[in-house]
């Protein structure tokens, strides 16, 4: 919750949050509590995912990895997805062992 009040100010919103991380699953007509995270395909998850990944992704990207690239480098990310753009191919072939490390 920490990451999500440094981005979202609004209070109603943190509380309906924490409602959709706290309310449950339903399998196979029998309500669950949920225990961690929330469950695939819910409407808050592209909310929560947009939030981690800027902090986890996007700004290591663009302070760290970006830094360290010969050419030009580009991130496009939509939701948990992302596609990354390299002129040159070892940078490229160095990314996913720096990005597992970060």
């Amino acid at each position: 919750m920490k990451m999500l009040e440094q981005r979202i100010a609004d209070k109603r919103v943190l509380r309906l949050i924490k409602r959709f991380l706290k309310s449950g699953v339903m399998e196979s007509g029998e309500m669950r509590a949920s225990e961690e995270g929330v469950p695939q395909g819910g409407s808050i998850s592209p909310v929560l995912a947009n939030v981690y990944l800027h902090y986890a992704l996007d700004l290591w990207f663009e302070k760290v990895y970006r830094k360290s690239c010969k050419g030009k480098t580009r991130l496009i990310r939509y939701a948990d997805d992302f596609v990354v753009c390299f002129a040159s191919k070892e940078d490229a072939m160095r990314f996913p062992a720096e990005l597992a490390e970060c």
